[in-house]
C-alpha cells in the first residue's frame, strides 16, 4: 500500500519553521564562493601555434617530413616533456622574474616550478586532436595578466627551442661517440687485414701481379699460364727438332764409316745437307751404272774399271763430305739441346710458380673480399659519422620548431568570473541546507504519527506508539495510540 502523498502546506510550514537552517546555509556557502572569487586571482591564456619538422639530414627526399605518424607522435610528446622539464621552465620564470615585478634572487623556488610546469604550462594539438595527426602544436602556458601570459609564452619558447637544442646536442653527441667507436674499430681490422695482406705479398715478391690476375680473373688463367702454354708448345717443337738432329747426327755418324749406310737413309734426313744428297743420287747411279756394265763386261774391261773407280770415289767422297756434316751439325746440335733445356727449365720454374700460388691464391682471395667488405663497413661508418656531425652542428643553429604567428592571448581569463563562483556557492549552499531540513523535520501528521522524514532511514523510534508489550503503559510522555484515546474518552 503506498503512502499518502505530503501536503504542500507541510512543505511550506518546515520550509518557514526551518528558513535559518537553509537559508544561512545558502548565505555560508555564498560567503565561502566569494572568499574564494576574491582571494584567487585570474589566469589568462596563451598559445603559440608551432610548426615541427624532422630532421633534414639523411631524408631530403621526405624534405623534413616524417617518416610515420609514430615518429610524428614521439616528436611531438618529446617537445611535451621538455616543455613541461622543470629546468625549461625555470629557466623562462627566471628570464621572466617575478609577478610583481620586483628583484628577487630566490624566485622562482622549486614548488613554484614544479606548480607551475604542472598547471600552467601545456603543449596541444590543435582543436582537441591526438599527437600525431598533424605537424602544428600550440605551446599554452597560462599567467596573471595577459601581458604576462604574452611574454611568458614567448621567453617559455625561447627556452624550449634552446633545451631542445640541448637535447639534439646530447643525443649527436652520444650518436658521434658510438659512430666514431665503430669507425675506428673497422679501420683497426682493416690495418689488420691489410697487414697480412701485406705479408703475403711481400712472400710473393715479383708474382704479385700474376697472383692479383689470378685473383681478378674469372677463369684463373692467368700470364704466367698462358706463357706455360706457349712454352710447352715450343718445347714440344724444340724436342721433336732436337730428335731429328740427332736421328740425322747418328746417321751422319753411321755413313762417316760406312757410306752404303746413306743409302738406306729417307731423304728427309739428307734434305738439310744437299751435298750429300747430290752425292748420294750420284752413288746410286754409278752403282747402277756398274750393275748393268758387269752384265756386259768383265772385271778386266776399261769402261767396267772406270765404273768401280767412279763407285769407289764417290763413296769415298761422302764418307769426307759426312764427315764435315758431323763437324758442321754439332754446334746446331748443342744449340737445340740447350734450347730443349732452357725451355724445360722454364717449364719447371713456370710450374713451380704456378703450383705456389694457387696455394696462396684462396687463402689471398679470402683476405681480399674480406678487405673489400671492410673497406664498405668503414666508408659507410665514416658516412654515418659525417652525417652525425653535421646533425650536431645543424642542432647548434637551426631549429626543429617553427613559429606561425605570434603567441595568441585571450580576451577574457580562463575559468569561471567571481559573480558565477559566488553564484554556483550559493546554489550549492542552499541544496545543502534544503537537505538538511528534509532530513530533520519531522513528517507529517496522520498514519505516521508525527515520525521526522529521516526515521525513514534509521527506523522506527522506542518513543513510537506499539514499541511497548500489551498491558504495559506507554513510557511517560509518549502520546497514546488511537485506541487508547477512543478508550479513555468512552
Amino acid at each position: 500500500m503506498s503512502s499518502a502523498p505530503i501536503p504542500w502546506k507541510y512543505l511550506r510550514n518546515i520550509l518557514v519553521l526551518f528558513a535559518p537552517l537553509w537559508v544561512g546555509s545558502a548565505l555560508l556557502f555564498g560567503i565561502g564562493g566569494l572568499g574564494v572569487a576574491v582571494l584567487s586571482s585570474d589566469r589568462w591564456l596563451a598559445r603559440q601555434p608551432l610548426v615541427l619538422r624532422d630532421e633534414a639530414n639523411g631524408a631530403v627526399d621526405r624534405l623534413g617530413r616524417f617518416g610515420s605518424q609514430t615518429e610524428l607522435k614521439a616528436a611531438q610528446e618529446t617537445i611535451l616533456e621538455v616543455a613541461q622539464n622543470p629546468e625549461v621552465v625555470a629557466s623562462a620564470l627566471r628570464q621572466l622574474g617575478p609577478p610583481d615585478g620586483g628583484n628577487d634572487p630566490s624566485y622562482p623556488t622549486p614548488s613554484e616550478v614544479d606548480d607551475i610546469a604542472k598547471e600552467c604550462v601545456n603543449v596541444v594539438a590543435p582543436q582537441g586532436r591526438e599527437f600525431g595527426n598533424t605537424e602544428v602544436v600550440y605551446l599554452a602556458v597560462e599567467a596573471e595578466t595577459q601581458e604576462r601570459a604574452g611574454e611568458f609564452c614567448r621567453v617559455l619558447l625561447d627556452s624550449l627551442t634552446s633545451h631542445l637544442r640541448e637535447v639534439r646536442r646530447i643525443r649527436a653527441d652520444s650518436v658521434i661517440v658510438e659512430l666514431t667507436h665503430a669507425r675506428d674499430l673497422a679501420r683497426q681490422k682493416l690495418d689488420a687485414a691489410l697487414g697480412r695482406m701485406r705479408k703475403i705479398e711481400l712472400e710473393v715478391g715479383a708474382d704479385l701481379g700474376e697472383l692479383r690476375n689470378l685473383n681478378d680473373t674469372i677463369s684463373g688463367d692467368g700470364a704466367s699460364r698462358r706463357t706455360m702454354q706457349e712454352i710447352e708448345r715450343e718445347l714440344q717443337i724444340a724436342e721433336l727438332e732436337m730428335r731429328r738432329l740427332e736421328a740425322m747426327y747418328e746417321l751422319l755418324l753411321a755413313g762417316s764409316k760406312n757410306a752404303r749406310t746413306l743409302l738406306i737413309s729417307g731423304d728427309e734426313l739428307l734434305s738439310s745437307q744437299p751435298s750429300l744428297q747430290r752425292l748420294k743420287d750420284g752413288l746410286i747411279d754409278a752403282r747402277i751404272e756398274a750393275s748393268r756394265l758387269a752384265s756386259i763386261y768383265t772385271t778386266e774391261h776399261p769402261r767396267r774399271r772406270a765404273a768401280i773407280t767412279t763407285e769407289r770415289e764417290i763413296e769415298q767422297r761422302m764418307l769426307e763430305e759426312a764427315r764435315h756434316a758431323l763437324k758442321a751439325m754439332e754446334p746446331t746440335l748443342r744449340l737445340s739441346t740447350e734450347r730443349v733445356r732452357r725451355l724445360r727449365e722454364q717449364h719447371s720454374d713456370l710450374s713451380e710458380k704456378l703450383t705456389r700460388l694457387a696455394g696462396v691464391r684462396t687463402g689471398y682471395s679470402k683476405l681480399d673480399s674480406e678487405i673489400d667488405a671492410l673497406t664498405d663497413n668503414l666508408a659507410r661508418a665514416e658516412d654515418a659519422l659525417s652525417k652525425a656531425q653535421a646533425s650536431r652542428s645543424a642542432a647548434l643553429s637551426t631549429n626543429l620548431l617553427s613559429e606561425l604567428g605570434p603567441p595568441q592571448v585571450g580576451d577574457k581569463p580562463e575559468g569561471m568570473s567571481g559573480s558565477m563562483t559566488t553564484l554556483g556557492s550559493m546554489i550549492a549552499g542552499l541544496v545543502f541546507g534544503l537537505g538538511t531540513v528534509f532530513l530533520v523535520a519531522p513528517g507529517p501528521t496522520g498514519p505516521t504519527f508525527g515520525r521526522r522524514l529521516g526515521d525513514y532511514l534509521t527506523g522506527r523510534r522506542s518513543t513510537d506508539p506499539g514499541n511497548h508489550t500489551p498491558g504495559q503503559r506507554p513510557a511517560e510522555g509518549v502520546p497514546p495510540d488511537g485506541v487508547e484515546r477512543r478508550r479513555r474518552q468512552g
